[in-house]
C-alpha cells in the first residue's frame, strides 16, 4: 500500500491509536505555525530508512525532482530534463541510485498526515492557526473543557469544517467532525509537509500521548543544523 494514503471519512477520536492513526506532536508545519499530526505510517518504508541510516528528505527542489520518476522502476537519464537530473545528483543512494544510463527512484512517502489538531483558548486564536492545514489535511481544534452546546465557536467550527474535540475525564469527545480532506493534486509542498512529520517523529523524545504545552512553540528546530540527513538540502 503506497503513501500518501485516501482517507474519506471525518477523523473521531477513537481514530488515534485504536483506529491505526498516531499522534506526532508538532509533526505539522505550515505558514510559521505548528500543531499536532495524526498520521498513518509506512512501516515498510520507515524500515528501510531505518536500516539504510536514512531520516527525513525535505529539500523541495529534491522532492520535486524524485516526482519525475516512478517508483522502483529505472528511468533512462537521457528521458529527464537537466534540471531533473542536477537535483537529484548527490542525493543518497537510499533515495535515488544512478547507475550509468539509468536512474531509479526508491524514497516513497513514510506516511500520510491525515490531520492536523491544535489548541487555543478562542475561536479567533483557534481559527489562525489551523486554517494554514486547510491545504494538507483535516483540521482540529482541541478544547480542554466542554463548551457550552450553543457556544457560538461550534457553530463556526461547523460552518468551517474545522473537527472539535473537548477533553472530558481524561478522553477526548468529538463535537463537531472535520470536513473529509480531498487531495486533488499530489505537490512537492504535500510531500515535504509529510516528511516534516516524519522528522517530527523520529526525533521526538516527548512519550506517547496529547500535549498540552508542545503547541506554543515555535515551528522551527535547531536540529536542522547538525544532523546533515535531517537538515534541509538547498534547492537547486
Amino acid at each position: 500500500m503506497l503513501h500518501p494514503l485516501r482517507w474519506e471519512h471525518p477523523l473521531g477520536p477513537s481514530d488515534v491509536d485504536k483506529g491505526g492513526v498516531q499522534l506526532v506532536r508538532r509533526g505539522a508545519q505550515a505558514a510559521g505555525v505548528a500543531g499536532d499530526a495524526l498520521v498513518v505510517v509506512d512501516l515498510a518504508e520507515q524500515e528501510r530508512r531505518q536500516h539504510l541510516g536514512l531520516g527525513a528528505i525535505t529539500s523541495l527542489g529534491l522532492i520535486d525532482a524524485l516526482m519525475n520518476l516512478p517508483l522502483r522502476t529505472p528511468v533512462r537519464r537521457c528521458d529527464l530534463a537537466c534540471t531533473t537530473v542536477d537535483r537529484l545528483v548527490g542525493a543518497p543512494d537510499a533515495v535515488v541510485s544512478m547507475d550509468g544510463d539509468w536512474v531509479t527512484r526508491w524514497l516513497t512517502p513514510p506516511l500520510t498526515v491525515i490531520g492536523v489538531a491544535v489548541r487555543g483558548d478562542s475561536w479567533s486564536q483557534l481559527s489562525r492557526r489551523v486554517w494554514p492545514f486547510a491545504a494538507f489535511a483535516q483540521q482540529i481544534v482541541l478544547l480542554d473543557s466542554m463548551p457550552a452546546r450553543s457556544s457560538e465557536l461550534l457553530w463556526e467550527a461547523q460552518l468551517a469544517g474545522v473537527g472539535v474535540w473537548a477533553e472530558s475525564d481524561g478522553q477526548y469527545q468529538a463535537l463537531t467532525r472535520p470536513e473529509p480532506f480531498t487531495r486533488r493534486y499530489w505537490k512537492p509542498a504535500g510531500w515535504r509537509f509529510a516528511e516534516r512529520a516524519y522528522r517530527a517523529q523520529i526525533t521526538s523524545s516527548d512519550p506517547p500521548g496529547w500535549s498540552h504545552a508542545s503547541l506554543d512553540r515555535p515551528a522551527h528546530t535547531m536540529l536542522e543544523g547538525f544532523d546533515p540527513l535531517l537538515r534541509e538540502r538547498p534547492d537547486c
